[in-house]
């Protein structure tokens, strides 16, 4: 084996130690990165807003003020619809009792000419719908207790947000190498552009979704369309498990045609938006292989714990753009890439070369 084998192996036994020491430290301290990455992800969002308000002549510590006020409203009302939410579904349990009972028998009148055992099906507790309400309930219950740490939150998002107006002169000015300012720059508008985009287009979702199930008569309509927007930034399975309350709770509340009618508008509009809409608008911002998406899905969310779901992407998309950073990791990128074989390669080539010339001119 020669010298040179030698030390590639050593350095890739570094690097493979040093990332596994750096992702056991991440997970001890999920319950505080967690709502870091969330406060990052509320200021990227508001970034658009902020450079609006300058644009018309807004102080930048205004602007930067008017979207930490607006951050602690949103997180305020959130806040309190779930609770509110969770007081009223709590009282209405009861309600939901004979409903269920009835939704059981007529099942196993169903079953009972297949070779199942009804008896143990219904009485696992898992199966049935009032525990998967409360089991879903939990999670959302869960998910605003993890929100937070709100105080902690809250003031993240604040020094970010005032940061942020002056990060881009900082950087240009710590950064000699102006290759390395660009690359900034460009991993930042990729994340800027996800986050934003993502945003607007679960937020319309959420807003159709919801107004399906006022018009379909289904209990908590608003608190399903609050959860159909946080999961939105759940690619692929987000929808899915948005899907679940609403429609379980339908199937309690009127029979099975209206909780298929949730199901079928759910996937039509999802489908829609995601697939008919959003790809006119967001083009090639994501660029990563759906296996990946899936992947990155499962590994943040065994990282992070919930929270890393929520930024599975947008943490994939700065790897991926770190990896492009650099020749020997270039190929990963090139993996992660939902692009042809060579569309990594040529997009860091023509960056190379519009940086020579800038260099050229400069």
């Amino acid at each position: 084996m020669t010298e040179v084998q030698t030390r590639s192996i050593g350095r890739l036994l570094l690097t493979t130690a040093s990332a596994f020491i750096v992702l056991a430290g991440m997970r001890a301290a999920a319950d505080m990165i967690g709502p870091i990455l969330v406060a990052l992800m509320i200021t990227i969002a508001w970034s658009p807003g902020s450079d609006w308000l300058r644009q018309r002549g807004w102080r930048p510590s205004v602007a930067a003020l008017t979207g930490i006020v607006i951050g602690i409203v949103g997180i305020g009302l959130f806040v309190a619809l779930v609770w509110a939410s969770l007081i009223q579904l709590q009282d209405k349990l009861p309600e939901y009792q004979p409903r269920i009972a009835a939704l059981q028998d007529l099942i196993r009148a169903k079953l009972s000419d297949l070779p199942i055992n009804t008896a143990r099906l219904f009485s696992s507790d898992v199966l049935q719908p009032s525990s998967i309400i409360r089991y879903t309930l939990n999670i959302i219950r869960n998910l605003t207790e993890t929100a937070g740490t709100l105080i902690v939150l809250v003031l993240l998002m604040a020094f970010m947000m005032l940061e942020a107006m002056r990060y881009p002169e900082k950087l240009r000015s710590a950064l000699t190498s102006s290759s390395a300012a660009e690359q900034f720059t460009r991993f930042g508008e990729h994340i800027r552009s996800y986050v934003v985009l993502n945003s607007i287009f679960g937020l319309v979702a959420a807003v159709l979704n919801t107004i399906l199930l006022f018009v379909l008569g289904v209990d908590f309509a608003i608190l399903w369309g609050v959860l159909s927007f946080l999961l939105s930034f759940v690619p692929n399975i987000g929808f899915m498990i948005a899907l679940v309350p609403p429609a379980l709770l339908a199937l309690i509340e009127f029979g099975f045609t209206r909780s298929v009618i949730v199901i079928g508008g759910y996937t039509l509009i999802n489908f829609l938006v995601d697939n008919v809409v959003k790809p006119r608008f967001v083009g090639e911002t994501l660029d990563l292989s759906p296996i990946v998406v899936v992947l990155s899905l499962l590994f943040w969310g065994w990282v992070l714990g919930p929270l890393g779901a929520l930024v599975a992407v947008p943490l994939s998309i700065a790897a991926k753009s770190l990896f492009e950073s650099f020749e020997e990791s270039r190929w990963i990128a090139r993996l992660m890439s939902d692009s042809g074989p060579n569309a990594t390669v040529d997009a860091a080539t023509e960056e190379s070369s519009a940086t020579q010339r800038a260099t050229g001119n400069g």
